[in-house]
């Protein structure tokens, strides 16, 4: 049987490779139909389409136009609302759709995904729950995103670093909550002899004064250098801490049992409206790998910020596993059970 996915956006392939390679496994070809979205993620784009031939060529995927999706009889799989205007018009045994980050809480019902698909990836049961998007479409296979392998020697000898010196992962925030993120952190845990790795996206872009000052001191900054595996997920295996901004991020950190700092600095209002969960995500912020602040005081210096990362460092693993088993999964085979009912 065949595979065939709504490729729009780069983004999306951290969730598709992994189901392709295991139908590859199982015998089943892959068809990739392509769509232009014209961000900076477009697969379209000259640098994103390198990547994307390398990764069809080595896993004998098909690349065919969205404009032959109508063809197909069998089977579609998209991420979220991804190509729906065209889905909708296909007539085929099982459309399916993976779900990414928390994009669901807003496009769940506003788009009326259980309309339109036959299946819906979500996280888990007790998510859907809680955003109340559980109807009897979904399934509960976990994120294929993290039906990956990734090995921290071949991440430290793709991007340079070295081995021995403390990492952290700073995400850098949106543009819209940049003036309420103490920046200046970054001085304090080079001063305490730890390499900051900033990873931004393009569509937060940052101005070369700034990149010239946070990149000092042996620091380094990153976009999405890589879709797949992707950048983010490939240097929380080479980072010992995480400084997040209440970005969804956070499951990617428990995904890989890294522990955070977190500045709760999201507002209510955004894009011109109240927002009923302010911070997606909530629950997994109210763990001991996680410190959760608002600001730093004024008497903040380089000893205290030392013995925050003593405190979420001291965290349990298992506090990750439970966050896992309550929240997450803790397993890493969401695309053999997809396919197990799919194929």
């Amino acid at each position: 049987m065949d595979l065939n996915f709504c490729l729009r956006e780069m983004t999306h392939l951290r969730y598709f490779a992994p189901i392709v390679i295991q139908g590859k496994k199982l015998g089943a070809t892959s068809t990739f139909y392509m769509a232009k979205s014209n961000k900076y993620n477009c697969p379209s784009l000259e640098k994103n389409f390198l990547e994307l031939e390398k990764f069809i060529s080595k896993y004998s995927v098909n690349l065919e136009n969205i404009s032959s999706l109508t063809k197909v009889k069998n089977n579609i799989i998209t991420n979220e609302k991804s190509c729906m205007d065209i889905i909708t018009q296909c007539k085929v045994d099982k459309k399916v759709t993976t779900t990414y980050q928390t994009d669901f809480v807003l496009n769940y019902h506003k788009f009326n995904y259980q309309q339109v698909y036959d299946m819906i990836m979500m996280p888990s049961k007790n998510i859907a729950d809680f955003y109340e998007c559980n109807t009897e479409k979904n399934v509960y296979f976990g994120t294929t995103k993290y039906d990956v392998d990734i090995e921290s020697k071949l991440v430290l000898e793709k991007y340079k670093l070295n081995k021995d010196t403390k990492k952290v992962l700073f995400i850098w925030p949106k543009s819209r909550d940049l003036h309420n993120m103490p920046i200046s952190i970054i001085k304090n845990f080079n001063d305490l002899g730890w390499q900051v790795l900033i990873k931004s996206r393009g569509k937060d872009p940052i101005d070369k004064k700034t990149i010239k000052k946070i990149t000092e001191d042996g620091n380094r900054l990153f976009f999405d250098d890589s879709w797949f595996p992707h950048t983010t997920q490939e240097l929380l295996e080479v980072c010992d801490l995480v400084v997040n901004s209440g970005s969804t991020m956070i499951e990617e950190c428990v995904m890989h049992n890294v522990p955070l700092i977190n500045f709760d600095i999201k507002p209510a209002k955004r894009h011109g409206r109240i927002h009923k969960h302010r911070v997606t995500h909530s629950y997994l912020y109210d763990y001991d790998y996680c410190l959760n602040l608002k600001s730093l005081d004024p008497s903040f210096n380089t000893s205290k910020l030392n013995a925050m990362i003593q405190v979420v460092k001291g965290a349990k693993k298992q506090s990750f596993e439970k966050a896992k088993e309550e929240w997450l999964h803790n397993h890493t085979n969401s695309s053999k059970n997809l396919l197990n009912v799919l194929l």
